[in-house]
């Protein structure tokens, strides 16, 4: 019996069996390598005979990839209802120490010209910490370097530890979420802590992912990296703020021996000491200058004040003189009113002769005959009336 499917039906049965085959990697070689939008990416993937078209958002590019670069990519193929056939990418990563090299000159340029690699936007640590969060894996023989020489310096650290994947493909997305819950979820923390042993270029790819990068650069707690290696520098150690070159070298730069504290702390109160000695000193040279500068101010004023006190004493001699011959003056000026006065005059014989009105009388023609005038005497008056005027 012959089975008709639509062509949606068929479709979606060639699906089933694409996913079938579960995920698969492809290795072959970029071409019109393409970002849309800032959301997907597409490309090719090719060989001497066959090309694979490829499709995946912009998170799951974690690397930097170019035209002609060979990369393996992993997913899994699926028929577009529009009957082309596509790969949808979840991972791609450079195959090759050549491609390998190329696509982290890519992501280094990328992330210089951004300035995560700039000193000016480095944290210092804390002098002394007192709660950080260990992030690496348990299984890691770097886990117990750390922890050793940590101990031998300075004991009483509270310490976090946030087990994680330090390499393979679920490695990134742990390393990323250690970090969350480190920034996130833990009260007062000092420090951050990321660390792994040495390993080949290709083991120490999750320190080079791109959005490990990024959160390592984010992070609001201060970090130390340290990978046990030196001749290959990780993206997560350039962005942190403190490289440390191996995870006991971390812990070194962590935090300081009792005997360098002790050390520190002698040296710190010798220099107090030293600082309030010669503080002291230069406020007592201050103090006697000061001394000095009232002294000799006191005696300024002293003998400005003798002077005006003499000044004011002859002022006042000259002003007592004043006085007493003013005194006299207005003594005899009284005395001469005094004997120049109608009464004296009166007492000496003289008479006043005044009109009725009270005019006083100086030349008969301001008289007549019959008019009544009153005569002031040194003692008494005279009613008269003028008889006869010549």
């Amino acid at each position: 019996m012959e089975i008709v499917l639509t062509v949606s039906q068929c479709v979606e049965a060639i699906n089933i069996t694409l996913d079938s085959l579960g995920e698969l990697t492809v290795e072959g070689e970029v071409s019109e390598f393409k970002i849309i939008q800032n959301k997907w990416v597409t490309f090719d993937i090719k060989d001497n005979t066959s090309v694979l078209k490829c499709f995946m958002t912009v998170w799951n590019l974690r690397t930097q990839i170019e035209d002609g670069m060979l990369v393996k990519v992993t997913g899994q193929p699926n028929l577009r209802a529009k009957g082309f056939l596509s790969f949808v990418a979840k991972n791609v990563r450079p195959s090759g120490e050549g491609s390998l090299k190329r696509a982290l000159e890519l992501l280094k340029k990328k992330l210089e010209q951004e300035g995560l690699f700039s000193r000016e936007r480095k944290r210092p640590l804390p002098r002394f910490p007192e709660h950080i969060a260990f992030i690496t894996s348990r299984d890691a023989a770097a886990y117990n370097d750390f922890l050793k020489v940590l101990a031998a310096r300075q004991g009483g650290l509270r310490i976090s530890f946030i087990h994680t994947q330090v390499q393979g493909l679920d490695a990134p997305e742990q390393i990323i979420g250690a970090l969350a819950t480190a920034n996130t979820e833990l009260q007062n923390l000092d420090a951050i802590i990321l660390v792994r042993g040495g390993g080949s270029i290709e083991d120490l790819m999750a320190f080079n992912d791109e959005h490990v990068v990024r959160a390592v650069a984010s992070s609001r707690t201060p970090i130390i990296v340290a990978i046990g290696h030196e001749r290959d520098v990780c993206f997560a150690e350039l962005v942190a703020d403190v490289r440390a070159s191996t995870p006991s070298n971390a812990a070194e730069l962590l935090v300081k021996h009792r005997e360098e504290i002790a050390l520190d702390i002698s040296r710190l109160t010798s220099s107090i000491s030293q600082t309030v000695a010669a503080r002291i000193a230069k406020k007592q040279s201050s103090i006697i200058s000061m001394t000095h500068t009232i002294s000799n101010r006191l005696k300024v004023t002293s003998q400005n004040a003798e002077q005006l006190i003499s000044r004011i004493s002859n002022m006042s001699v000259r002003l007592r003189d004043t006085i007493s011959s003013s005194k006299n003056k207005i003594d005899n000026m009284k005395r001469m009113l005094l004997a120049l006065s109608p009464e004296q005059t009166l007492l000496r014989g003289y008479s006043i002769t005044r009109t009725k009105s009270g005019a006083v009388l100086k030349d008969v023609k301001d008289t007549t005959t019959d008019e009544e005038l009153i005569t002031t005497l040194a003692k008494g008056t005279i009613t008269s009336v003028v008889r006869k005027v010549n």
